[in-house]
């Protein structure tokens, strides 16, 4: 009514045209949310959505329910779905917003993906969502995308192959939902048996293969999504990008899984706030550009050659603020260019920085090497690349620093020494060798004078405090 007084006083100003006022006109018209009793609901648009709420959970399969609302419905209407199973799989041709009560189940038929997102605008919000195929040759997901701007928001995702698979859609909104890995799956005793269809007692239930298993939220060749508050366990990666740019990845908490981000050819994007812990490598960045990790956690992400952070054929990207603990290498660099570590904490790992001398152009400073046991591994010198950016170095522990006009910064400069260096690698006993009387005598050798022929990291500006000054 507003709307229509507004115009009509501007119109009799002469300040707005018919066409206008029309436009006004409809935009309070209502528009509809369907009920789980089939009626539909006129309400305002903009009016707060209020989540059904249900005393006790509800099995009884609804399965035509559903699928009679999703025939029926037009686009832009939002569909309230009752607690109860809804048996799949589901194609979703228009742009309807379905939000699941608590207890509303969405089980796929184990042969094809469980939700099929093809239209654009669809949101699928507030479910319990399982029993997709499990063929990787197919890309079977949970709930599979190829609408631009989807929203899958809030649900807990289960028993499939990959979680969220978004393929060629762009401007995707992946929120709060919780994702579990298919770690068993239930295969016939006798493989070779006639029976078409084994009965439960031949039956027995064996781990599925952590390579076998689908990635907790998978996009390819697409751009501009928002990834904000998922929690993603036992997939096989966390994290998958290749060919997506210009993406925000934020709070985001991901354990237990092969690579939290496995991440290729995809450029500009952002990651701020997210925890990848005990994964066989927290994250593996290759062949991109343009990249920012920021107030990142990176812990404990170990076993043979494990990293907290892998950077390979990596440009001018940023890491700023991250915290890189108890990992096997905190970070790895090969063949990186142009790139910028600042204000890290790199704490209690095995190694603390791989630079190999492939890598050329990268800036460190105010990072804080503490207590790992191999500070610096290097495969050169490591000539063009700077340990301090105007001015301001790193914080070394163990280092001995003066500081007579007490800035900060220390008045000589710090070489850590990479003593073992490739022999590490050959021969892994020698690592016994770190923190003996002889690698120790050596290291205060070198910090003070550069012994020729072995290889370390020279810093100019070494921090006094593991501060910034």
């Amino acid at each position: 009514m507003k709307a229509h007084v507004l115009a009509i006083v501007l119109l009799a100003a002469g300040g707005l045209g018919p066409a206008f006022a029309e436009r006004l006109r409809r935009a309070e018209q209502p528009a509809a949310t369907y009920r789980p009793d089939g009626s539909a609901r006129l309400s305002q648009r903009g009016e707060p959505r209020r989540k059904a709420t249900h005393e006790s959970r509800d099995d009884a399969d609804r399965t035509s329910w559903l699928l009679d609302r999703l025939a029926e419905a037009p686009a832009g209407s939002t569909i309230e779905v009752p607690a109860g199973k809804y048996r799949g799989p589901f194609v979703i041709e228009r742009a309807v917003r379905l939000h699941g009560a608590d207890g509303a189940r969405l089980i796929g038929d184990g042969v094809t993906h469980t939700v099929a997102v093809r239209a654009a605008d669809v949101a699928i919000d507030g479910f319990d969502i399982s029993g997709s195929g499990l063929d990787l040759g197919k890309d079977h997901a949970a709930v599979h995308v190829t609408g631009a701007r989807a929203v899958i928001a809030n649900n807990h995702i289960h028993d499939a192959l990959h979680g969220v698979y978004v393929r060629q859609a762009d401007g995707v909104r992946i929120d709060g939902n919780t994702i579990l890995g298919t770690r068993s799956i239930v295969q016939p005793i006798d493989p070779f048996s006639s029976s078409l269809k084994p009965s439960e007692g031949e039956l027995c239930e064996v781990a599925l293969n952590q390579n076998r298993r689908g990635n907790g939220i998978h996009i390819w060749n697409s751009s501009g999504h928002v990834l904000t508050r998922n929690t993603i366990r036992d997939t096989r990666d966390g994290v998958y990008f290749s060919f997506v740019d210009r993406t925000e990845v934020r709070d985001n908490d991901i354990e237990g899984v092969r690579y939290g981000l496995h991440y290729m050819y995809s450029d500009e994007n952002r990651f701020e706030g997210n925890v990848f812990r005990n994964n066989a490598a927290g994250a593996a960045l290759m062949n991109s550009k343009g990249i920012v990790l920021r107030r990142n956690r990176f812990l404990a992400n170990q076993g043979h050659r494990s990293y907290g952070i892998l950077l390979q054929t990596v440009e001018n990207t940023t890491l700023e603020a991250n915290e890189i603990n108890g990992n096997t290498v905190g970070v790895f660099f090969e063949s990186g260019h142009g790139n910028r570590l600042v204000d890290n904490t790199i704490a209690r790992n095995h190694i603390g920085i791989h630079a190999s001398d492939s890598s050329d152009g990268n800036d460190f400073a105010g990072n804080r090497f503490v207590g790992n046991l191999h500070t610096v591994e290097t495969t050169g010198g490591n000539l063009t690349s700077r340990w301090a950016i105007d001015g301001r170095g790193n914080y070394w522990d163990g280092a001995v620093l003066l500081d007579l006009d007490r800035n900060g910064i220390a008045d000589v400069p710090h070489r850590e020494l990479d003593l073992f260096g490739k022999l590490r690698h050959d021969f892994p006993v020698i690592g016994l060798l770190a923190g003996s009387p002889g690698e120790r005598l050596l290291r205060f050798v070198h910090a003070r004078i550069a012994l020729p022929g072995l290889p370390g990291v020279h810093d100019p500006s070494p921090l006094v405090q593991p501060t910034r000054p």
